[in-house]
């Protein structure tokens, strides 16, 4: 395994891990923005424009992490098949003609 690949390995899971964090957060402030009666008749002391403008912010955060985790996930799907194709084709170079007397 090269080091690219393992680097894109640990660096896939700290990114699935952040990419839990923000999708926790903007759930919930999605749920507060698509229900305001719950923030409105529970949750009084909660500010609506605070959970929008909070929403707002970490979609940004959301979308580049989540590019990332695409890129380091096709570097860990294409990465084996592009080894064993390199492989097959060094072998079957290697393999001396077979000479017919």
């Amino acid at each position: 395994m090269s080091k690219i690949n393992s680097f894109a390995r640990k660096f896939h899971r700290i990114l699935v891990l952040i990419i839990v964090f923000l999708g926790l957060c903007m759930s919930i402030t999605g749920l507060l923005l698509k229900f305001p009666s719950l923030t409105e008749n529970y949750l009084k002391f909660i500010d609506l424009d605070f959970i929008r403008f909070l929403h707002n912010k970490l979609s940004v955060y959301f979308a580049v992490v989540l590019l990332a985790m695409m890129l380091t996930g096709s570097w860990m799907y294409f990465y084996p098949l592009w080894q064993e194709r390199r492989q097959k084709r060094e072998n079957s170079n290697s393999i001396p003609p077979k000479v017919e007397e």
